[in-house]
């Protein structure tokens, strides 16, 4: 798809056939959300950032917090970032709660364990789940479709 400020197709996460950054838009529209593409894209630049968005995403760990969403002015993780706090179980990933990560440069000196460590958690969005076979969608290039829906 495309989407507001990046006229070129890209993947797009899709919540009961709603994009994820309208949907956000449409909860916060005074956020400037709208517009935001996924993280798990080639445009990733930062080879680190791509490393740790990978790590976090195939993490065995039963919670993380995963970076989803990322402005597509620079395509890295210090602009505005979404952020989702993932929960594994039940065959099931559960997105628990969405946020704005509030990471400074100094956290982001951390490396990875910067990310997502100050979250602004953006209340009003309802979990969402996704059938866990979600992970298997994803190609060499780390990218992804996910089609979930809200609970």
């Amino acid at each position: 798809m495309k989407s507001e400020y990046c006229k070129v197709e890209h993947h797009t996460i899709v919540i009961d056939g709603t994009p994820l950054d309208l949907l956000l838009h449409n909860y916060y529209p005074s956020n400037n959300l709208l517009g935001m593409i996924p993280t798990i894209i080639e445009w990733v630049y930062d080879l680190k950032e791509k490393e740790c968005i990978k790590e976090r995403f195939n993490s065995v760990s039963k919670e993380v917090v995963l970076p989803v969403l990322m402005c597509p002015d620079d395509c890295d993780l210090t602009c505005t970032v979404i952020v989702a706090n993932v929960i594994k179980a039940d065959g099931h990933i559960i997105w628990k709660k969405l946020g704005i990560d509030m990471s400074t440069r100094e956290d982001m000196l951390l490396g990875c364990e910067g990310i997502g460590s100050k979250v602004n958690w953006l209340d009003e969005i309802p979990i969402m789940t996704f059938e866990e076979a979600y992970i298997a969608l994803i190609s060499e290039k780390f990218t992804i479709k996910l089609t979930g829906r809200i609970i």
